[in-house]
């Protein structure tokens, strides 16, 4: 999965168009509408009574956003698919699934699977492609025409993160410190006992469990971490920075904690909340990240610092120099019971959802971001939002710790304190956001 100024310093822009939404996984989206004039002719009477032309005009839909495809064993024997819906172009009638064993056919007529109700955002395949690379596109069909993603495949690519290309799975370029608060990898794993942060790479892939790079799919390119790629350098007020991607995948170091206690964590929503004017159509980017303080002397961790080198948003490029820094102050918490709840007064919540497993568009999700850093995110599409009342007004988003979430542990963190919001008297961090 490309904590934070992007840590920036811990939020996203509210309001925007989610082809550029600057995740950690930086998909390329198709973004092209069509337009279909439908002509319907209606005759009315008998001799002469008369007859009449009208014309509805019927703009495609955009392209879906946000495609992940993800290998849910491991093996390709099952995938999920998830995705957002458009945000461009007329409300989608269908979305379409294509798959594709050859590279660069997928969004062909021959390569249809199957068609989805437009209320689908997620699709599992089960049809057992063991060790073969599957290709997939999904379109947004209506009467006005089809429109698809970009082609994105079941293996990482050999480009990643902010450099703008594709990267599918878990695990993305992690550089800071983290600390697992309940021994329960991103992928939903338990983290072995044995299983501890290392420079050697040989033991680094037996922690696949944690969600975070190297993946074992990955071939690795040297024998220690980080992982730098001496041709994907950049040179910058003469300082060679390696840039972000799959094989030059620097991982900062992280821990596990539940032998320790409870991880008392401060909560920080990510400061777009309360920094953007946000309306009933904007896309509305949810960042929550847990971290707390800690002492370099008594618990030193290795982190990667990570720069942006030049571009933006979804062709944001960064780097780093490859030189440890043991002196983290601070480290980033993944509690796996974590639970979002967006609601209005007197209303029953909009969003109820516990953790998504991996990282899923229109989900509720663990992630790393193109900074390397930790958070929790979620894509709060208003513009795409039905409700019987008003999308304008008061809204209340919180976020706690569900002990019913898919993880099934005991709550091993508490929040003690946030930022850009409220501690609630049941441990829950809320932030409330009015919506012009």
């Amino acid at each position: 999965m490309n904590i934070i100024s992007r840590i920036r310093p811990y939020g996203e822009r509210a309001s925007f168009d989610t082809s550029q939404i600057g995740w950690r996984r930086f998909l390329s989206i198709a973004a092209a509408v069509a337009v279909s004039v439908v002509m319907a002719f209606a005759v009315t009477g008998c001799g002469g009574g008369g007859s009449g032309t009208t014309t509805a005009t019927v703009a495609a839909p955009g392209a879906p956003t946000n495609l992940a495809v993800m290998n849910t064993t491991g093996v390709s024997l099952s995938e999920t698919l998830a995705w957002s819906p458009p945000t461009t172009g007329d409300a989608p009638a269908s979305y379409e699934v294509y798959r594709s064993t050859t590279a660069g056919t997928a969004f062909l007529p021959e390569n249809h699977l199957i068609s989805l109700p437009a209320t689908a955002l997620t699709f599992i395949d089960n049809a057992g492609l063991a060790n073969v690379v599957t290709y997939w596109a999904v379109s947004a069909k209506n009467a006005g025409g089809e429109v698809a993603t970009a082609e994105k495949s079941d293996t990482p690519s050999t480009t990643t993160g902010g450099g703008g290309g594709e990267d599918t799975g878990f695990g993305n370029n992690f550089s800071a410190a983290l600390i697992f608060a309940d021994n329960v990898g991103i992928t939903g794993l338990p983290i072995p006992a044995s299983s501890v942060w290392t420079t050697n790479a040989a033991s680094a892939v037996a922690d696949i469990s944690t969600g975070l790079r190297p993946l074992s799919t990955e071939v690795i390119p040297t024998t220690t971490l980080p992982y730098l790629d001496p041709t994907a350098t950049y040179e910058r007020n003469n300082v060679t920075y390696y840039k972000q991607g799959s094989t030059n995948a620097w991982q900062g170091q992280w821990d596990k904690a539940a032998a320790s206690g409870v991880q008392a964590v401060t909560g920080t929503w990510g400061d777009n909340l309360v920094s953007q004017s946000l309306k009933s159509t904007s896309v509305v980017r949810v960042e929550m990240v847990l971290s707390k303080a800690i002492d370099p002397l008594v618990t030193p961790m290795t982190t990667y610092p990570m720069v942006s080198l030049y571009g933006s948003t979804i062709n944001e490029v960064t780097g780093t120099t490859g030189v440890p820094v043991t002196t983290a102050t601070s480290a980033f918490v993944f509690a796996a019971n974590a639970h979002l709840t967006i609601w209005k007064d007197g209303e029953a919540p909009l969003i109820s959802q516990t953790l998504w497993i991996g990282d899923g568009p229109g989900y509720f999700a663990a992630e790393v971001n193109v900074s390397g850093n930790f958070t929790y995110g979620f894509v709060w599409n208003l513009k795409n939002v039905t409700v019987p009342y008003a999308k304008t007004g008061l809204w209340h988003i919180k976020f706690s710790l569900d002990p019913t979430s898919p993880a099934a542990t005991p709550n091993n963190t508490s929040i003690s304190a946030v930022t850009n919001g409220v501690l609630n008297i049941d441990g829950s961090a809320q932030i409330d956001i009015n919506v012009n």
